[in-house]
């Protein structure tokens, strides 16, 4: 059986990886891939409230993993402004990003 620390490394560099493609897909995704990606991510919010990676790394604690990896580095950021940069503003920008360049 592997150990919890085992499971939430995994976690943590599964979340890390989605997070870093999703950020450079504009680069080299379709946009309409992309933007499918951003449904699918708004659906998994509709469905169960909350990124599913972050409710299974944080112990079903509402925390953003952006949330945790910057107060690692010392950053603090408002929570719910955090929040809302992420799920309204990052999104359609990569969308924007992707149509502009390609």
């Amino acid at each position: 059986m592997k150990s919890a620390s085992h499971s939430s490394k995994l976690i943590i560099g599964l979340h890390a990886l989605i997070i870093l493609a999703a950020y450079t897909s504009p680069f080299w995704l379709s946009w309409k891939l992309i933007l499918l990606g951003v449904v699918v991510y708004y659906l998994q919010l509709l469905v169960f409230g909350w990124c599913v990676l972050s409710l299974k790394q944080f112990d079903g604690r509402k925390q953003t993993f952006h949330e945790w990896y910057l107060a690692k580095l010392g950053i603090y950021p408002n929570p719910k402004i955090l929040k809302f940069f992420l799920d309204f503003i990052i999104p359609p920008v990569l969308v924007l990003v992707a149509l502009a360049i390609q």
